[in-house]
């Protein structure tokens, strides 16, 4: 029996960050932690739009909220809307609670705190791009993670709370920080059928909003569907 559950991890990663120091120390990591994922570097966000422009598909960029040529969360909210279909996780040492909302806010699917230690730096990685867990700072998760036998839940699971196969399929979109209108075309329907399904989902689980849905998610450790077919259509 192979021991590697997840023998597949995803491809390629991007990692935006303005430091040289900590883009190789981070690189060298996650060539340890995924030996097989190809990891592609950027030092601002002009040079990560250029690399997703020219480089083809990636399973997930890493962004950096400090690079030289945007300030905060601008750079996060040019790739939800340039690259609706490409995985941003945050990747900062600005980890306070308002901030990784905002994050979650504003598109990202899930945000990994710098101050981690490398244990938990790698277990993040890990969870992030192998089993596509969310993953959330300790500061907004309230430090619950994923059963260990779980192997991080799967979406269809909330089937079990009342929610149907196409609010579940939507749901899958909207923890990618896919918003309404990209949802709608991905799944070919308009935005008031894409907005009735999230707004019934939201509901039936007891979110608010998509921000603490995501909190939700990650604090019961549920993984992230990919995202391939869709970018593939």
């Amino acid at each position: 029996m192979n021991p590697n559950p997840h023998p597949h991890p995803p491809g390629s990663v991007l990692l935006a960050d303005d430091h040289g120091l900590v883009r190789h120390g981070l690189q060298l990591l996650i060539a340890e932690v995924l030996p097989a994922l190809r990891v592609h570097l950027a030092g601002s966000l002009a040079e990560t739009v250029s690399t997703l422009e020219q480089a083809g598909r990636f399973d997930l960029v890493l962004l950096d909220l400090t690079l030289p040529d945007v300030h905060g969360l601008a750079g996060l909210h040019r790739l939800r809307e340039d690259f609706p279909y490409v995985p941003v996780v945050i990747l900062s040492a600005q980890d306070d609670r308002d901030t990784v909302l905002a994050a979650l806010d504003a598109g990202a699917m899930g945000f990994i705190s710098k101050a981690a230690s490398p244990g938990e730096l790698r277990e993040a990685l890990t969870g992030v791009l192998v089993e596509r867990r969310i993953h959330l700072p300790r500061s907004v998760s309230g430090g619950l993670a994923a059963l260990p036998d779980s192997g991080g839940r799967e979406l269809s699971t909330l089937a079990a709370l009342g929610l149907t196969e196409r609010q579940i399929e939507v749901l899958g979109y909207v923890v990618q920080g896919l918003r309404n209108k990209e949802i709608a075309r991905a799944l070919e329907r308009s935005e008031v059928v894409v907005k009735k399904h999230v707004t019934a989902a939201l509901q039936l689980l007891g979110a608010p909003n998509r921000t603490r849905l995501l909190v939700l998610l990650s604090q019961k450790g549920y993984r992230v569907p990919s995202m391939r077919a869709a970018a593939a259509d």
